[in-house]
């Protein structure tokens, strides 16, 4: 059913339910079979042709389907039936099937396919251990996500681990709420779970199903002879989702088989996999690229896993580089032609449009999107499934989520980032902590009288805030907001002295927007009756070092042996010895400081000398200054150092440029984090400004809640 338009053209072709007729068991073993031939009407179809040029295109719905031959038996290698304990212990995990259908949707419901656990797995710079695989899989059935890919079960010992302690954990949580039960949330009907947890402090949502990911059987292997199968049939998911080719290129090339193989191994895949109590999801691999270059074959894929019984089809841009026009145009296609099978899309990111391929795959009749948390993915990444559900949800009325859930969508965003050691993107948009922020002076001000004046949405909707920065670019606003969020009533002129010394201070490469500690520092000093606890009056740090020089390099004698006699020239180097260059054996660098502060804990100040030696010299000050201060700021031992930063200011390159340090400090006692910055054109002074202004921050913010007094005459 296939009419060539033009290369440039796109080919329209739909395809009439067809009448199952075929026993497909039957058709392996070389049985004879009916072939059913159905015909109607020819319809006719409007193509669009480039956006503007309509083209009436005449399809005929008449085909009929042909029987596939059996493989040659040389081909295929046999295995006998596995033993009856293992058909009884297989039957006892996997054909217990779902009395809550996975794949039954709510009107309006789209089912969120999250493979973050395999797909976003193969990010590089990304390992996940077996307890960082729990852990994401737990927040996610926390939000709702209705599948969640665990892994592949038939690669690697993890991901079959993963899945055993999966279940294992569920069979106890229901066996707990369902007075021995075996059923639960994620491997079968958790409906009964809920009722009987609906009084108890348990977050259980039901609609959260574990699938395992697999591949079809390789060619020349009967299914019963597949490992990969196998071990989808061992695995406890209730849902196996095999990946399935649906380019003829990389038929022919990449699994060297043909296109009738091809279509064999899906429906052999398929209809074993279902025998077997699973239900099947189809990837479609390259589904996109396949339907360019060979429409007719590429949709013949899809209607073979169908036909075999595949509870869903994702149609995959695997290559990452549709565009959203066409993938909704192609979508709509494959809808119309699989009637009541589930359209599935998965998009990856290598065009920067896998979240706008996504939506339109939507809007075509995809019920199933499937992507990555916060976009992780091989690559540029997958289609990221925050970004998607925050979309359909609020942007299209779409339900992704139970009730209730979608205002924690930040969070959980965050916590899976923290679980994968991935820093949260800053700009992502709805959940990253730059997604509402504003800079400007204006915007501000407008936000105070209408809150979406420069809001997309309410941030509150996905658990989000707005919050302004200060800067060189900002206004009064922006300081009198800053100053309310930490408890500080700041007059209009305090405001504009602050916001003064900010500008200062950014022009000479300071930058403040993140560095709250330094702005709040600015406040306080800005105060009428603010006095600092110390003021450093002057610091000196020596850094010396004998790494460098000549190494002594001993000559050998003519036997090999050296001369232990050998006169020294007094400095450690012996004379007869042949120079190199290099570092000194037994070298040593040392890194002495030297602070002298006044304090101010009482009404007589008190001049203090402190020295210290440190590893490096910024070590040195802070130990040196700490020394110090001690005695009368006892809090300071559980402030330390937690990261520190250098930034090069571009000065044309050269030594003399100005350095930019941020250095952020954490309280053990209360987990209060802040952060500080200096700059400098001097690296050692940039640290201490930022290290004297963390440290003042920590006295006057200290794990008692003390509050510095200040004695006056």
């Amino acid at each position: 059913v296939h009419s060539h338009v033009n290369s440039s053209l796109l080919k329209v072709f739909v395809y009439l339910k067809e009448v199952e007729s075929t026993k497909r068991m039957m058709m392996m073993m070389g049985a004879t079979t009916t072939t059913t031939t159905t015909t109607s009407k020819t319809p006719l179809f409007l193509v669009k042709k480039k956006r503007t040029d309509l083209k009436i295109v005449q399809l005929s719905r008449s085909r009929s389907r042909r029987k596939l031959p059996p493989p040659p038996k040389s081909v295929l290698k046999t295995n006998s039936p596995p033993p009856a304990e293992e058909e009884e212990k297989r039957s006892s995990i996997t054909k217990a099937k779902n009395s809550k259908d996975a794949f039954k949707l709510e009107t309006n419901e789209i089912a969120l396919y999250d493979t973050t656990l395999r797909d976003g797995a193969q990010q590089v710079g990304m390992s996940l251990t077996l307890d960082d695989k729990l852990a994401v899989s737990k927040r996610l059935k926390e939000i709702g996500v209705r599948f969640i890919e665990g892994g592949y079960p038939g690669s690697n010992p993890k991901d079959a681990k993963y899945f055993e302690v999966e279940a294992n954990n569920a069979r106890e949580m229901s066996s707990q709420s369902n007075s021995g039960s075996s059923k639960n949330s994620s491997y079968t009907d958790a409906a009964e779970v809920s009722n009987k947890n609906k009084n108890k402090n348990v977050n259980n949502n039901t609609n959260t199903f574990i699938s395992a990911f697999g591949m079809t059987r390789r060619k020349g292997v009967s299914v019963e002879q597949d490992a990969g199968l196998q071990a989808m049939l061992d695995c406890p998911a209730p849902v196996a989702c095999i990946v399935a080719k649906a380019w003829d290129e990389q038929c022919e090339k990449v699994l060297e088989v043909t296109l009738e193989e091809n279509l064999q191994l899906i429906e052999e895949s398929v209809a074993y996999l279902i025998e077997n109590g699973k239900d099947v999801i189809v990837d479609a691999e390259h589904f996109y690229d396949g339907y360019n270059a060979n429409p007719e074959y590429a949709l013949k894929c899809l209607k073979t896993a169908a036909n075999a019984g595949a509870k869903a089809i994702a149609l995959c841009d695997t290559n990452g580089g549709m565009m959203p026009w066409d993938v909704e145009a192609i979508t709509r296609i494959v809808v119309e032609s699989l009637g009541d099978t589930m359209i599935g899309v998965h998009m990856h990111n290598d065009g920067g449009l896998a979240v706008a391929n996504s939506i339109a795959g939507v809007r075509a009749g995809a019920t199933m999107v499937q992507g990555c948390f916060n976009g992780y993915g091989e690559r540029t990444g997958n289609a990221d499934l925050v970004v998607i559900a925050a979309n359909l949800a609020l942007k299209m009325g779409k339900k992704v989520v139970p009730d209730g859930e979608l205002a924690k969508l930040t969070e959980c965003a965050r916590t899976i980032a923290k679980i994968c050691r991935q820093d949260i993107l800053a700009r992502q948009p709805y959940v990253g902590p730059d997604a509402f922020a504003h800079k400007g002076g204006l915007h501000v001000a407008a936000l105070k009288k209408m809150p979406m004046s420069y809001n997309h949405i309410l941030p509150e909707l996905v658990g989000n805030s707005a919050r302004s920065v200060v800067s060189e670019l900002s206004g009064r606003g922006n300081v009198l907001d800053a100053a309310y969020k930490t408890g500080r009533e700041v007059s209009g002129d305090m405001a504009k002295k602050v916001l003064a010394q900010i500008k200062s201070l950014e022009s000479k490469g300071f930058i403040l927007e993140d560095a709250g500690a330094s702005v709040d520092i600015l406040f306080q000093r800005a105060a009428s009756d603010y006095e600092a606890p110390f003021n450093v009056v002057e610091f000196t740090v020596h850094s010396g070092s004998t790494s460098f020089g000549v190494v002594a390099k001993e000559e050998d004698d003519d036997d090999g042996s050296s001369d232990s006699n050998s006169s020294s020239n007094g400095n450690g180097t012996n004379r007869n010895r042949a120079p190199s260059e290099g570092y000194k054996e037994g070298s040593f660098s040392s890194n002495q400081a030297i602070v002298k502060i006044d304090t101010f804990l009482t009404k007589n100040m008190e001049t203090r000398l402190s020295v210290a030696e440190g590893n490096g010299p910024v070590d040195a000050l802070a130990k040196a200054l700490r020394s110090a201060l001690r005695d009368d700021f006892p809090q300071l031992d559980g402030i330390s150092l937690s990261d520190y930063k250098v930034d090069l200011l571009s000065q044309g390159g050269t030594t003399a440029a100005v350095t930019r340090v941020t250095i952020d400090f954490v309280d053990s006692a209360t987990d209060l984090r802040w952060r500080t910055v200096g700059a400098h054109s001097s690296i050692i002074e940039a640290s201490f400004r930022a290290l004297v202004d963390g440290l003042e921050y920590g006295i006057e913010r200290c794990a008692d809640g003390c509050v510095v007094d200040f004695e006056t005459n």
